[in-house]
């Protein structure tokens, strides 16, 4: 592609150098450039992009691109040309289209943003679009697949190169609708351009992230851009029952579907029963039920429906879809045995989240419930003492261990956790796999495991390496040896 066309999309620029030049790819990493290449020198938080400006055009890079700012202080060697932006992250997002031909505007793009729930969401919206004859993609927190592919996720939102590379080879392969979890850092970092979406769905907020946004209004207001930059022929599904979603109509152009199970809205749902083993509930004025467990998975199937009415799916396919769904992996997901353990695995890692599988699991139990969680390090220092409550008060046992500790002290981690800890009914147990064989050899008979925090992660990150950690299979393994 000639560099003259990738600066028709990047609108206020200074160039130093030719345009008349063919570039053969683009990149923001400079150990990926090769000959003929683009390089994007982004800012980061610890780093800048600048430092590699000359790896960059010893590797081949033709072109580079860097902020105004640096504009008198980096003199433009051979004949390598030089475009200044004032701001590198929107260059590299305008770039990306370009270059992968705008690949939004041959999909049907579905963003799914909020604290909790995306990732499910996601999955019930792929398997509503399959049954309806569509060939779907999916980019989200456990991976990105699409035609039998099954790439392993980095970044819930990956970078806007990797978006868009990716978005070209679904709609290249046949794809015709994307689905696509939204993140809070995305939208604050530009990675995604808002106006390429048809659909946008929120789902809720609740604090998380406070490590990286200031305060929830801060956090409020990254998610709030997407539906902001949404085009008037577009639709934003809201959940009525979240006091931020009902903030969301008065700050878009889209068509607004809004759903709820305790207020009015255009998709209404009611609670029929819960238990363990799936829930039945009206939708829509219709009854339906499903193997997944709890009233927040009525909200995402609420939200999912939502879409798949506006698209015109049928209701007899919604039907049969949503009586056949399995557990999203990670979420309320069951540990399957023959010696009647009620164990789950779930991804719940913030207050909202473990109390709403709590609540869940409250809702449906017959005896006790010993929840074994932990809190992440490096991340929302805020949320630790918040956790620690919400477990202690809505647990017959808690038991407190370690998550991904990261770089922190995983006994300082479980020391911020106990600040919200007034009760007695709570066991330290730093090693999560002691702590998971703790909970089960205690388990007795119709008591409910739940452990939280991990979900679908197969990995622990620890300070100085990363190791194979699967809360399913180190919890197997111990209904196995004990029971």
């Amino acid at each position: 592609m000639k560099l003259t066309v990738l600066l028709n999309d990047l609108g206020d620029y200074t160039l130093v150098g030719r345009a008349n030049k063919n570039i053969t790819m683009i990149t923001n990493d400079s150990r990926n450039v090769e000959r003929g290449g683009l390089f994007i020198a982004v800012p980061g938080f610890k780093d800048d992009g600048t430092r590699y400006l000359d790896d960059a055009i010893k590797r081949g890079a033709v072109a580079v691109v860097l902020e105004k700012k640096h504009i008198n202080s980096i003199k433009p060697s051979g004949d390598v040309s030089y475009i200044f932006v004032e701001d590198a992250r929107i260059a590299n997002l305008m770039l990306a289209r370009c270059f992968y031909k705008h690949p939004q505007r041959d999909v049907t793009l579905i963003g799914v943003t909020g604290t909790n729930g995306k990732t499910t969401v996601t999955y019930i919206l792929e398997s509503l679009l399959k049954a309806a004859g569509f060939e779907t993609g999916v980019i989200g927190t456990i991976n990105y697949r699409y035609k039998g592919k099954i790439i392993k996720a980095e970044n819930t939102t990956p970078d806007a190169l990797y978006i868009y590379g990716l978005l070209r080879k679904m709609a290249d392969s046949g794809v015709t609708h994307v689905v696509m979890e939204v993140s809070s850092h995305a939208l604050y970092l530009n990675r995604v351009m808002p106006a390429d979406y048809d659909y946008a769905i929120f789902t809720n907020l609740s604090q998380d992230h406070l490590d990286f946004h200031s305060n929830m209004e801060d956090y409020f207001k990254a998610k709030l851009k997407l539906f902001q930059g949404l085009h008037n022929f577009a639709y934003a599904v809201i959940n009525a029952d979240d006091g931020y979603g009902r903030r969301i109509p008065d700050h878009t152009r889209a068509a607004v579907i809004d759903y709820a199970i305790k207020n009015e809205a255009k998709i209404k749902g009611s609670i029929i029963s819960l238990s363990v083993d799936g829930t039945e509930f009206f939708m829509d004025g219709e009854r339906y039920s499903t193997t997944l467990v709890g009233e927040h998975n009525v909200y995402n199937i609420l939200a999912s429906y939502g879409v798949a009415k506006s698209i015109g799916i049928d209701r007899g396919k919604v039907r049969k879809v949503v009586s056949s769904l399995k557990p999203i992996p990670g979420r309320f997901d069951r540990v399957e045995n023959s010696k009647g353990y009620n164990v789950f695995v779930d991804y719940a890692h913030t207050p909202d989240a473990l109390e709403h599988l709590l609540l869940v699991a409250n809702r449906v139990k017959k005896a006790r419930i010993i929840t074994v969680f932990g809190c992440g390090g490096d991340r929302d220092r805020g949320k630790r003492p918040l956790m620690g409550r919400v477990v202690e008060t809505m647990s017959d046992i808690a038991i407190v261990t370690s998550d991904n500790p990261r770089t922190e002290d995983p006994l300082k981690i479980i020391e911020d956790i106990k600040e919200g800890m007034k009760k007695d009914n709570h066991l330290i147990i730093p090693d999560r796999r002691e702590a998971i064989f703790k909970a089960i050899e205690i388990a007795g008979k119709d008591d409910i495991v739940l452990i939280a925090g991990k979900g679908h992660e197969d990995y622990q990150i620890l300070k100085d390496r990363t190791i194979h950690f699967d809360d399913k299979e180190v919890a197997t393994e111990a209904i196995n040896d004990i029971g």
